[in-house]
């Protein structure tokens, strides 16, 4: 009885340590962060931008959202700072492709920059299977792979197992369907987080930047890009990369000159 009583006890202090712990490091910091929001949303109010967009930078700190990169893009572009709300739109996309709103923005803050280039002419095809990709996250296309191989498998044992001969006709089509669902879904999912983490899109971050032939300052000069505009990273060379844009012209440029999404 005695032992009981002090295990009761011991295992009371143990739940209280744990509750102040669970406080210390989970709630407050939910609530410190919670707070931020709601004073940076207030400041974008009283049209306080820079104060706003500082405050969600504070909070990019502590991690990423489509929301607050959402949020940060729309202060940065109250402040005239066109090629970051670029990279911040495209930043929300990244992590959340169905965003509307930020891809509404990015179009608007696309039609102010200098640079109007006029992307190079695909087969519809490839531009309705990106589109396709876009339409779920990298982990959504993995758990519909899953659940489909999953139900793909319970309707191959069905197939064969099974003694009534629709029920195997059924199961055979179905689970063909849902293997090649779950294949097409793995691969967007690989290629969505390949995507993701190669990084190869970035945007120009300087005012005028000139676009060389070589990777050194006396290389040709090809064609002029300012901020804002979008390019993809093909190659890098020490301290240059070699960059793709829209309508397909190539070259190089300084990496410190653009940032990647």
């Amino acid at each position: 009885m005695t032992v009981s009583f002090y295990h009761n006890q011991y295992m009371k202090k143990i739940r209280k340590v744990l509750y102040i712990l669970i406080a210390m490091f989970v709630v407050l910091p939910m609530w410190a962060s919670q707070d931020k929001w709601e004073k940076a949303s207030a400041l974008y109010a009283d049209k306080d931008y820079e104060g706003a967009a500082a405050i969600y930078r504070e909070l990019l700190n502590s991690g990423e959202s489509p929301e607050l990169y959402y949020n940060y893009a729309n202060t940065l572009y109250k402040t005239g700072n066109l090629g970051a709300a670029v990279l911040n739109y495209e930043r929300a996309l990244r992590l959340d492709p169905n965003n509307e709103d930020a891809r509404f923005n990015l179009d608007f803050v696309n039609s102010k920059i200098t640079d109007k280039i006029v992307p190079v002419e695909r087969f519809f095809l490839y531009d309705w299977i990106d589109a396709l990709g876009r339409v779920l996250t990298t982990n959504q296309w993995a758990w519909m792979s899953v659940i489909t191989f999953v139900l793909f498998l319970s309707l191959a044992l069905t197939y064969l197992f099974s003694r009534r001969r629709w029920l195997r006709k059924s199961a055979f089509f179905v689970a063909l369907s849902l293997f090649v669902v779950s294949v097409l879904s793995f691969a967007y999912a690989f290629s969505t987080k390949n995507k993701l983490d190669r990084r190869a899109d970035a945007i120009v971050m300087s005012g005028t930047v000139s676009v060389k032939s070589s990777p050194d300052d006396g290389g040709t000069e090809l064609f002029v890009l300012h901020e804002g505009t979008k390019v993809s990273i093909i190659s890098t060379l020490g301290e240059w990369g070699e960059i793709r844009i829209a309508d397909g012209n190539v070259g190089w440029m300084l990496l410190s000159d653009v940032e990647r999404i």
